[in-house]
Parts: structure tokens; C-alpha cells; sequence
């Protein structure tokens, strides 16, 4: 499928799950955001843009929900300012029970998965250090969490690489569950699995190298 607000990576599978994946460069657009808040978005989005006061939070809201919009104008069948978006509590996109969809966006690159199957989730994280990586791990990372980040380090990973890795496995699992980190300590997701999205993100060039991801199915 073609994007013109980003590209498609290609597909992601586990199990009987499949999501397909796309992602944009915030940087490439940057020009184009009164063109495609004008072509693409609702007017309750154009009046949202409006309502920013960062000229960069608006330009990466624009082509956030520019990407999301181009892909599922073609998957439904309708011209992308009549896709009918919801939101749920916790800020999970909704567009119909048989098509699930997740969105994020960290530094230059926003990430997209939608699914036929089952709920979806997708998170990305820009590389770099992380400040008061130890508090972060035992706060909110579980016994079997931190064993991952301790088994990531054993393979030559720095402590900040290995947290992100981990950390955007679960972001992604609790993204899937439609609850956000706040939901962490309440959630099971031991049955919610993970795929890493070092293969697709290669794909896309760039600065790729400077992100890590996962995909997960609920």
C-alpha cells in the first residue's frame, strides 16, 4: 500500500496474529503540514492543530493523524476525513470491532499497526540514555522484566539499550490491553506476546538504528 505521508514496512506475525505496519519521518513533512491538515484531517482535528502552541507538537499531531487516516481511508473505503476515529478512555484509537489499530510516535518517526485479528499495540522508542534507568526498572518493571534486562546486558547491551528494549515490549503489551502504564500493576500480560521490531524497522532506512520497538498482540 502506498502512503504518501509515510511508507509501509511490511507485516509482523505471531502466532494466528498478523499486523501490518507503517511509519513516517516527521522531518520529510514538516512543509507539508497546512497541505495535509487541509487534504486529510476532520475539521475537529484542523481545530485541534489550531489549538497547539508548540509549532512542533502541531506539525507532529498533523502528520500523525495524516498517516493513520491515508491507511485506513484505503483499508475502509472511504476518503480519509470521513474515517470515523474514536477514542477510548486511555487514548487508544478505536475505528470499528474488526479493525484494530495502534499508533506512537518517539523523536523524528511515528509508528502504525492495524490488525484484522485481535486488539494490536506498537510502541517505539528513540535510543539514548535514560535517566534514573535503576528507579525506572524496579518501579515499574516486573521480577521477570528486570531477569530480561539483566539477560539483554549479558549480550553486550548498555543498561539504558537494554531498559528501552524491554521497557518498549511492554508499552506495546499494555498498548494491545487498551490501558496505559498506569494499568502496568494491575494487567496480566503474561499472555499478551511481543514481537521485536528490529526487522521492520531496517527496512526503513534513516535513522532506524537510533530507534528499538515492538509489536503486540492482545
Amino acid at each position: 500500500m502506498h502512503v504518501s505521508v509515510g511508507a509501509g514496512l511490511g507485516a509482523v506475525r505471531e502466532g494466528n496474529a498478523t499486523a501490518d505496519v507503517w511509519c513516517a519521518w516527521l522531518h520529510e513533512h514538516a512543509n507539508a503540514v497546512p497541505d495535509l491538515a487541509a487534504a486529510l484531517l476532520s475539521g475537529a482535528e484542523r481545530a485541534r492543530m489550531e489549538r497547539y502552541r508548540n509549532a512542533e507538537a502541531a506539525a507532529r499531531y498533523v502528520i500523525t493523524r495524516s498517516l493513520v487516516r491515508e491507511v485506513l481511508s484505503e483499508r475502509l473505503g472511504v476518503a480519509p476525513q470521513r474515517v470515523d476515529i474514536r477514542v477510548t478512555d486511555f487514548g487508544k484509537p478505536v475505528v470499528a470491532d474488526d479493525l484494530h489499530l495502534n499508533v506512537r510516535h518517539s523523536g523524528d518517526l511515528i509508528i502504525l499497526a492495524v490488525s484484522v485479528d485481535c486488539a494490536v499495540g506498537i510502541d517505539v522508542e528513540r535510543r539514548r540514555e535514560v535517566e534514573r534507568v535503576e528507579a525506572l526498572t524496579a518501579r515499574w518493571l516486573t521480577s521477570a522484566e528486570r531477569g530480561e534486562v539483566a539477560s539483554l546486558r549479558l549480550t553486550g547491551l548498555g543498561e539504558s539499550d537494554a531498559f528501552l528494549r524491554v521497557w518498549s515490549s511492554k508499552e506495546a503489551k499494555l498498548k494491545a490491553l487498551g490501558v496505559g502504564i498506569s494499568g502496568a500493576t494491575s494487567s496480566d500480560l503474561t499472555s499478551v506476546k511481543a514481537v521485536s521490531l528490529d526487522e521492520l524497522l531496517s527496512r526503513s532506512g534513516k535513522n532506524a538504528a537510533d530507534y528499538v520497538g515492538a509489536v503486540a498482540f492482545a
